[in-house]
């Protein structure tokens, strides 16, 4: 007799790949799948979108489902986009995690019925400059799954960053997410250290190495102790220096990479350091870093050389997003202590 049957299957289906998830009682993984095909390459199959998106559901967790028929579908990310499975709806700003999100969009396939999570909506019209509208989609149940527990919650406003090809910052008041801008770094970083005049003298290094990710920080963080702070490089400016000091010998091929990498998240930290971190009410109050632990180590050293305190949220905390959004939509009919 099985101590833990599956409750529920869980997809974080992105535009590049899609992770499911066979979750028992309280969210606890019993099995993961993490090769699945994502949005991009599903749809632009030869077969069809609907028919390559059910094949792939059919490959991921077909077993799962002859074993356990009639467990609860439920997906988040970009499979809900125009170019994913089928469109899901926004909740628009603010909006509070905590509560039961108004509907899911339903997907009818040959396995049961797959629920597709909403994203969130910001509709830019405050006035500020350079406010302009903006989207997520997956980033809000990872973002629900970091989030403490109801009884360890606290009342203060915090901020929030889910680093990726398409980084999130988010504020929020406890649960209630007031804000959220995001920024295109990751997908930046790819382009430079692929098709720029940079990524021709780079080699790709055999470990990483953080000697040249700091020295990049360096290059942002220029201020003046003894006086009035420096003004922050321009990283369109800073980036040439890659390939400058390569000509010049003082930086191995080797360490481009990594060096890049420094420019590119420090100046996105210095940015947010001044633009949000910065401001009274959450000053102070720890940043809450969704990564991976390698990704998320390197946005600690950014803010750390910022001077602002940070924590790694555990990296499953989709999974934990998904039991959650399942619980609160009666998918599931108790969440386990």
């Amino acid at each position: 007799m099985n101590d833990n049957p599956p409750r529920l299957i869980g997809l974080d289906w992105g535009t590049t790949s899609c992770r499911a998830y066979l979750l028992g009682e309280g969210g606890a993984v019993l099995d993961r799948r993490l090769d699945g095909r994502g949005v991009l390459p599903l749809s632009r199959s030869s077969e069809g979108r609907s028919a390559a998106f059910e094949g792939e559901l059919a490959a991921l967790c077909g077993d799962w489902l002859r074993a356990a028929p009639g467990l609860p579908l439920v997906a988040c990310g970009m499979v809900g986009s125009n170019q994913g499975w089928a469109e899901a709806s926004y909740r628009h700003l603010p909006v509070d995690l905590s509560e039961r999100p108004d509907s899911l969009t339903e997907v009818a396939t040959a396995m049961g019925t797959l629920f597709i999570i909403p994203g969130l909506f910001k509709d830019g019209r405050t006035g500020s400059p350079g406010d302009h509208p903006d989207v997520i989609r997956g980033e809000e149940t990872q973002l629900l799954g970091a989030l403490p527990s109801e009884a360890d919650r606290g009342d203060s406003p915090a901020v929030v960053v889910l680093p990726g090809t398409h980084t999130k910052w988010l504020r929020l008041d406890a649960t209630l997410v007031s804000d959220f801008v995001t920024t295109m770094t990751g997908e930046l970083f790819g382009l430079v250290m692929e098709h720029s005049i940079i990524a021709r003298l780079a080699e790709e290094p055999s470990a990483p190495d953080l000697a040249a990710f700091d020295r990049g920080l360096d290059v942002v963080f220029t201020a003046d102790h003894d006086s009035a702070p420096a003004a922050p490089a321009d990283i369109a400016t800073s980036l040439f220096s890659a390939r400058t000091l390569v000509m010049a010998g003082e930086l191995e091929p080797s360490a481009v990479k990594d060096y890049v990498s420094g420019l590119m998240i420090g100046a996105e930290v210095e940015q947010f350091a001044r633009r949000w971190i910065g401001e009274q009410d959450t000053v102070g109050t720890p940043i809450t870093i969704c990564a991976s632990a390698q990704l998320g180590s390197r946005y600690a050293r950014a803010l750390e050389r910022a001077g602002i305190a940070s924590a790694l949220a555990p990296e499953d905390a989709v999974v934990t997003g998904l039991w959650r959004t399942a619980v609160a939509l009666g998918l599931i009919d108790k969440e386990a202590s």
